[in-house]
C-alpha cells in the first residue's frame, strides 16, 4: 500500500511516517518509481510506535525495542527494558509529589497572608 492509504490506516500523518523512516523507526520500501509501499508488517510496527510512545517512551527507547521486534529477541530482554522504564516513571513520580507538596505548601503560605506584598515562593524550605 502507498503511503495514502497506509497513513489513513495507522491514523497518523505522512509527515510522521516520513520521519519515523528518516529516524530509522520504519524502513517502508521503495518502487522503481521511488514511491513509499508499506506492508502489514509496517502496520505492526506503527502500532508499537505509538503504543510504546502512549507509555511515555522516547523515540531513543522506542528504536531499542523495534530492534529487539525485529531479531530474536526473548521476552525477558523486552521484561527488562519494561522494568528499566517503570523504575524511571516510578522516580519521576516521586520527584513530582514532592514538587506538589511544595507548590502547596507556598499556597497555604500565601493563603494565610493574602495582604503580603510577595509571597515567598522561592525559598528552599519550599522549592
Amino acid at each position: 500500500m502507498h503511503i495514502g492509504e497506509f497513513s489513513r490506516i495507522c491514523k497518523i500523518s505522512k509527515e510522521s511516517i516520513r520521519y519515523y523512516e528518516k529516524e530509522g523507526l520504519l524502513k517502508g520500501s521503495r518502487k522503481e518509481n521511488n514511491y513509499r509501499v508499506y506492508s502489514k508488517k509496517d502496520i505492526r510496527v506503527v502500532e508499537l510506535i505509538n503504543s510504546l510512545k502512549n507509555s511515555g517512551f522516547t523515540l531513543f527507547e522506542i528504536r531499542s525495542f523495534l530492534n529487539l521486534y525485529d531479531s530474536d529477541s526473548k521476552c525477558k530482554e523486552v521484561q527488562i527494558k519494561l522494568e528499566n522504564k517503570l523504575l524511571i516513571i516510578k522516580d519521576r513520580i516521586s520527584e513530582l509529589i514532592s514538587i506538589q507538596e511544595k507548590l502547596n505548601k507556598s499556597i497555604l503560605e500565601c493563603e494565610d497572608n493574602p495582604n503580603k506584598k510577595f509571597c515567598n515562593i522561592v525559598s528552599s524550605s519550599h522549592l
